[in-house]
């Protein structure tokens, strides 16, 4: 909870407690906790904003005013029944107060971790339009390939608490198309996500780049399929703070929502189906285009390093030094694109199961598979026997033998107990309920990202900076007792 909602919530509880009795004293401390809760009232919706969780605080601080008013006005001859009636709502109020705290805990106002590196973090967003590509996926003949990147970048100076970047757009039509596109995807009334407009990160915009004595290394980020880069902001902020230049894609059609400075925003309309065999060779499809989202996206930072685009990044990245990192279908399109183009120099792929990987045995770059406890008990299954459908046996044997051949070719494979598909991304952080739908495990959220972010830091210094060792990833390790190396 926010400092001001707790305040709020204390004097509501104050305040029922004060008016259970009817002395004199308890008249006057009435009164004067309702001033102070009206007070907090006022300066939670000035400062912080309303939300709905806090519906039973504003209610209750409002009848307890309403209260000490009329109570002061009531005669002897309803001095009884309003005893009742006080008593009574007492102690709805009380329970009622009690849930909201904890409703407004369990779904807290978002501030992304603290990244641990020595910058500040800056960011910028970008439309790109590739037009030499014709769009697949709209039934416009004209239709160009476009595209929306945000890259967070180390940055010299970091500017007032104020203006931190929202995680989500801070034009409120925008926002509403985003709350509405995630609320139906999770089967609820978008108004339970108004509060996410709060959400805050620690980038500023419009903030110079950092001085170094040569550019930033570049890792390029690719979300799972009905997400969107907006999912990945810790994991690029903290990067950005280590000396990375980070640019998430959001690849359209295959996001949630996408917003263009146009206002329009696009859907998720390129959905999967149908049988296991169907998936797959709709996934050779959709992953083709998301490789060549990923080549134009270089191919256009290359541009900007040479001075295009403005942004101050002329001569700051390294395009010698690319990785790739990717979550579920994003992880899988990281391992086709580290194959096949050839300056990303080292990739990771968090939970996605492989796609075309016929042709791609040969992996020979430093490569790492992060996955969740869910994959280390299909490969257990596996091994065991207990997998009989014959597609996902074939499928999941191909993944496991092209997996065994990376990794004897200096790649690694790591599981991690506890965490499930969406720990690998920032919705592990909304809320700590989602661990009771399964799409995050009994890992609490500020664990996992912050695992998340060590195995990923550890892996790209070494890699791609050579400052480190890959101590992480060499076994097991007393400070994450959670990570297996099957």
């Amino acid at each position: 909870m926010r400092s001001i909602e707790i305040v709020l919530v204390l004097c509501g509880v104050l305040q029922l407690l004060t008016l259970m009795f009817r002395t004199r004293k308890a008249s006057r401390a009435a009164g004067l906790v309702g001033v102070a809760g009206a007070g907090a009232l006022a300066a939670h919706l000035i400062f912080e904003g309303c939300r709905w969780q806090m519906a039973i605080p504003y209610a209750l601080t409002l009848t307890g005013i309403l209260i000490v008013i009329l109570g002061r006005s009531q005669g002897e001859n309803g001095r009884k029944v309003w005893k009742a009636l006080r008593f009574l709502g007492y102690g709805t109020g009380c329970l009622l107060l009690v849930g909201s705290a904890l409703l407004a805990s369990a779904m807290p106002v978002l501030r992304m971790p603290e990244p641990e590196g020595a910058y500040a973090v800056g960011t910028e967003t970008f439309h790109l339009v590739d037009g030499e590509r014709e769009e697949t996926f709209t039934e416009e003949p004209d239709d160009k390939r476009e595209l929306m990147v945000q890259i967070w970048y180390p940055a010299q100076l970091a500017h007032p608490e104020g203006n931190r970047v929202s995680l989500f757009p801070e034009d409120r039509q925008l926002f509403k198309a985003y709350a509405k596109a995630y609320a139906a995807e999770m089967n609820l009334p978008a108004f339970l996500l108004d509060y996410w407009k709060y959400f805050q990160t620690n980038s500023y915009s419009r903030t110079p780049i950092a001085s170094s004595g040569k550019p930033f290394p570049l890792v390029l980020i690719s979300h799972g399929e009905g997400t969107g880069r907006l999912l990945h902001v810790s994991q690029a902020e903290n990067l950005a703070s280590h000396g990375y230049i980070v640019v998430a894609v959001d690849h359209t059609y295959s996001t949630l929502a996408t917003a263009f400075p146009d206002g329009r925003v696009s859907g998720y309309t390129v959905r999967n189906g149908g049988t296991v065999e169907d998936v797959f060779d709709r996934a050779e499809r959709v992953g083709a285009v998301w490789t060549q989202d990923i080549a134009y996206v270089i191919r256009s930072l290359e541009k900007m390093d040479g001075g295009d685009f403005g942004g101050g990044f002329q001569g700051r990245i390294d395009m010698e030094r690319i990785g790739m990192l990717g979550h579920s279908f994003g992880g899988a399109t990281a391992f086709r694109a580290v194959n096949d183009i050839p300056n990303i120099r080292a990739g990771i792929n968090m939970d996605g199961t492989l796609y075309g990987i016929q042709d791609r045995d040969g992996m020979n770059k430093p490569f790492l598979f992060l996955e969740s406890e869910d994959f280390l008990t299909w490969k257990i299954k596996l091994e065991q026997g207990e997998v009989t459908d014959p597609a996902i046996l074939k499928r999941l044997s191909a993944e496991l033998a092209t997996i065994d051949r990376a990794v004897n070719h200096g790649g690694t494979m790591i599981a991690v107990e506890g965490a499930s598909h969406y720990n690998f991304t920032d919705l592990q952080l909304f809320t700590e309920m989602l661990d009771l739908t399964g799409m995050t495990g009994p890992i609490k959220g500020n664990r996992g990202a912050r695992l998340v972010n060590d195995y990923v830091l550890d892996f790209f210094d070494k890699h791609l900076k050579g400052t480190g060792n890959g101590e992480l990833l060499k076994g097991p390790s007393p400070q994450y007792p959670e990570v297996k190396f099957p």
